[in-house]
């Protein structure tokens, strides 16, 4: 599982407090989950050598246990030296290995597309001749066939027999309604298949990410209801939708 701490307020010592050690390694336990939760950040495989072997440790021996080209969606979320964990999905595999720090490269590295309207049901992210429209709608369940856990009655299990992401079995309240995207004179609009299964919408954490050089647009959103938190982001290359990658539990 991924954690990231969230900061929220400023601590602050006056210059007559004394510092105790018990103090000393709290300070290092913050400093600490702060460098993490920087880390914690969807990336793809940039290589100069065009792809990357993914290593079971953080070193250099005989454990090769995967290889990414570049491109590819990954998480990072832990430092380890010249070191850097990541998730990945390959098809339905969910996978894990250590690359070096400098083969990944953010999404937010890309230019930012800021939000300029947002209200309870809609965002509008614009800059330059790019602009996506982004809408939740309250969830319906009539549209769905909800499947609850044999022993636990009230827990929601699956959605229409698939896996689901927003909350911890409860009935979501929230979905998407359409992501649209405009690119110049293009336009296209994300499929159902794209925001199927998400739920719980945080339309304020949506934030966009534009490659300039190889036209390929980064959505993403930060969503819960507390327990069901999940990390999302869209892929968008040349005005095509091509994929979405998910984690969980950050």
């Amino acid at each position: 599982m991924n954690i990231a701490f969230r900061y929220n307020a400023p601590f602050r010592i006056s210059k007559n407090t004394k510092v105790t050690s018990t103090m000393k390694i709290f300070f290092t336990l913050i400093l600490a989950c702060c460098t993490n939760a920087v880390l914690a950040q969807f990336a793809i495989i940039h290589d100069r050598d065009g792809f990357c072997n993914i290593r079971s440790k953080a070193e250099i021996a005989d454990n090769i246990i995967d290889t990414l080209y570049n491109g590819h969606l990954v998480y990072t979320f832990e430092k380890k030296g010249k070191w850097i964990s990541i998730d990945y999905a390959k098809g339905e595999k969910e996978l894990r290995g250590e690359v070096y720090i400098d083969r990944v490269k953010p999404i937010s590295a890309y230019q930012d597309i800021p939000i300029v309207t947002k209200n309870d049901h809609k965002v509008v992210l614009t800059k330059d001749s790019i602009k996506i429209i982004i809408t939740e709608q309250r969830f319906d369940r009539k549209k769905y066939k909800l499947s609850f856990h044999k022993e636990y009655k009230t827990q929601l299990e699956f959605i229409d027999n698939k896996q689901y992401w927003g909350t911890d079995g409860e009935i979501p309240t929230t979905e998407y309604k359409a992501i649209d995207v405009y690119i110049g004179k293009r336009k296209v609009r994300l499929s159902r298949l794209a925001m199927a299964n998400l739920f719980q919408v945080s339309l304020h954490t949506t934030k966009v990410y534009y490659d300039i050089a190889n036209d390929i647009l980064y959505i993403q959103s930060m969503n819960s209801d507390g327990a069901g938190s999940y990390d999302v982001v869209w892929k968008v290359e040349k005005g095509i939708y091509k994929e979405r990658y998910i984690v969980y539990g950050f």
